[in-house]
């Protein structure tokens, strides 16, 4: 396994460990569905709930992180970052993605010896078009061409 996905095995299995249920989004998501994108942090979408926020918490301490919030655009984001290692809980995504949805469309995908719930590459989409910024605008046409490749391959 590479050192991304030890490192991933890590923190689902922290995940696991303190019982929080998310689902994996953002670019490592797309990369785990083959877009080719690179990325620095993981991105989690969580139900926003006092006991996950604390869950939250449980996780950070577990692998020594230190938890913000952050200032910008995304105000429903909490960050976990450490010397090695960022991981972004996100409470809302478009307005008519909630979680249940998105986990229903969400795929299992092996990370080593566990198991992470992934978006469909769509619902990444689609919450990379609502947030609009300029490092979602730069992989939508990535995404986008993965999914027709995807589509004339599953013909």
């Amino acid at each position: 396994m590479s050192p991304d996905e030890i490192l991933l095995e890590k923190v689902v299995e922290t995940l696991r460990k303190i019982k929080l249920e998310a689902i994996l989004i953002g670019n490592v998501a797309s990369v785990l569905q083959g877009v080719p994108v690179m990325t620095q942090d993981f991105d989690f979408f969580v139900r926003d709930t006092a006991l996950n926020r604390k869950k939250i918490g449980n996780f950070a301490n577990e692998l020594e992180l230190t938890i913000y919030k952050r200032d910008d655009a995304l105000t429903d984001v909490v960050t976990a970052e450490g010397k090695d290692l960022i991981v972004d809980f996100v409470f809302k995504l478009a307005p008519d993605q909630k979680f249940e949805s998105v986990r229903s469309r969400a795929r299992k995908i092996k990370i080593g010896k566990r198991y992470c719930l992934v978006a469909d590459l769509e619902d990444i989409l689609k919450s990379k078009k609502f947030a609009n910024r300029p490092k979602d605008r730069a992989v939508i046409e990535l995404i986008e061409n993965t999914l027709r490749i995807k589509k004339v391959l599953n013909k």
